[in-house]
């Protein structure tokens, strides 16, 4: 008796395992990422890729992904994302429960023009920016932890005060680092790389998203 319900649960688990595995990724999207809006969808559920798309209001293209589906075993799903922006690129690999997903070894690249359209504090201004995160803990939709460092080069904004010209303010390049903080609190250090302004100071967004800033900031010469 033992042996034939040994057998019986291995045969479940085969055919549950071949149809997750042949299982259509644009059927998988509909169902389970609605607010992902992705368009020429092909592969499975377990390793396929889409031409174009938007992902929180932002411009993708070439989405590729790779799960391993015996993380399912853990209670979790893991895996690795690439995906092309009009100007840059991101990837990543992840790892996510019902209630927190984490990132780790995140890169990606783009202009602040393209990330203008999910922040509009960027409109009008100018540059690019770059990340190298060796791990993004997010709980609750709420980013618990966060390390690695983040470029901001050939920064140019709306100078502060309107002078009637339509010339941009240049402020160069600047780096932000994250790293060790309190519990619940995402915290970094930043500094200047050049240009107009001397600016070095820290960071922080602790649980209640109460925002802390605190920096020197202070005119170079000319």
């Amino acid at each position: 008796m033992n042996n034939r319900w040994y057998w019986l649960a291995l045969g479940v688990g085969a055919y549950a395992a071949f149809t997750l595995s042949t299982f259509p990724a644009g059927t998988a999207v509909r169902w389970f990422a609605p607010p992902v809006g992705l368009n020429g969808i092909q592969g499975t559920v377990w390793s396929g890729s889409a031409a174009t798309g938007t992902v929180a209001g932002l411009p993708v293209q070439d989405v590729r992904w790779h799960l391993r589906p015996w993380t399912l075993l853990t209670g979790r799903v893991a895996g690795t994302v690439d995906v092309r922006l009009p100007d840059g690129f991101v990837t990543t690999a992840f790892s996510a429960t019902r209630r927190a997903v984490t990132f780790s070894d995140l890169r990606g690249g783009t202009s602040l023009a393209t990330l203008a359209s999910v922040l509009p504090a960027l409109r009008g201004t100018r540059g690019q920016a770059s990340i190298e995160l060796s791990s993004v803990q997010i709980e609750n939709g709420r980013p618990e932890q966060v390390r690695g460092t983040l470029k901001v080069s050939a920064l140019e904004i709306t100078p502060f005060i309107p002078n009637g010209s339509t010339s941009l303010l240049v402020l160069g390049d600047y780096t932000l680092t994250f790293g060790d903080a309190p519990p619940h609190t995402v915290a970094g250090r930043f500094i200047d790389h050049g240009g107009p302004l001397e600016i070095a100071g820290t960071i922080s967004v602790n649980q209640a998203r109460e925002f802390s800033f605190d920096a020197l900031i202070k005119p170079r010469a000319g």
